[in-house]
């Protein structure tokens, strides 16, 4: 029969500093199980931010190249990520995601642009369709008055009648094709749908107002 290896009782003043000493290393061992906890709670909290970032990530990036696809943009490259000297964890995903908040931003920014036309994009697509038309048939008006007065009748003192149908309807004809052709190519935004271009309103500027410039050119050469 084996024997057992007995504890020697401690001698005088021996148990005391037993049980301190008992008392010690159990505090120790619970104080190792505490931090053990804490390293496996903030390690499992730490992978569950770097899944959370990564699957942020990757939704960014097919975002952005839906975008860039949308704004007939070059395909953007998004290569690996060299490991930086960031030895805190919790630092380099706090990095991460204010890197993921400014792609953010920047993403919205370009969104909000190609949501407006690249011209006049702080005006109303009323007033800027209409201060196209008006530029267009103003242009005309100048040209209708130039052939005017380049016309060998004008310096005979006649009305150039010859002149009297392209005034009247093909150079109108022209300002408004013209300024329909600006604001479809320059004046719709790139996203969110296509814009109005205001025909109704370009009619009236070419067709009715530049004959009322013309005639009252005529009206102020001819007194």
């Amino acid at each position: 029969m084996t024997d057992h290896p007995t504890i020697p009782m401690p001698r005088d003043g021996g148990w005391a500093a037993y049980t301190d000493y008992s008392r010690r290393l159990a505090t120790l061992l619970q104080d190792e199980r505490a931090r053990a906890e804490q390293q496996t709670a903030a390690s499992r909290d730490g992978q569950a931010a770097v899944d959370q970032i990564t699957h942020r990530l990757g939704t960014q990036r097919q975002h952005l190249h839906q975008l860039a696809a949308t704004l007939r943009l070059p395909e953007p490259h998004v290569g690996g990520i060299a490991p930086g000297p960031i030895p805190d964890p919790a630092e380099a995903l706090r990095r991460a995601a204010a890197a993921a908040d400014a792609a953010d931003v920047a993403a919205e920014n370009a969104h909000r642009r190609a949501a407006q036309p690249p011209l006049l994009p702080g005006f109303t697509p009323l007033a800027r369709n209409a201060l196209v038309y008006a530029a267009a048939a103003m242009l005309g008006t100048f040209a209708s008055l130039l052939m005017f007065a380049v016309s060998p009748d004008a310096d005979l003192g006649r009305i150039p009648w010859q002149l009297v149908p392209w005034s009247l309807c093909g150079l109108p004809a022209l300002a408004f094709f013209a300024g329909y052709l600006t604001i479809s190519l320059v004046g719709q935004p790139r996203i969110g749908g296509g814009g109005t271009r205001s025909a109704r309103a370009g009619g009236v500027i070419c067709f009715v107002g530049m004959p009322i410039l013309w005639f009252i050119f005529i009206a102020a050469t001819r007194g």
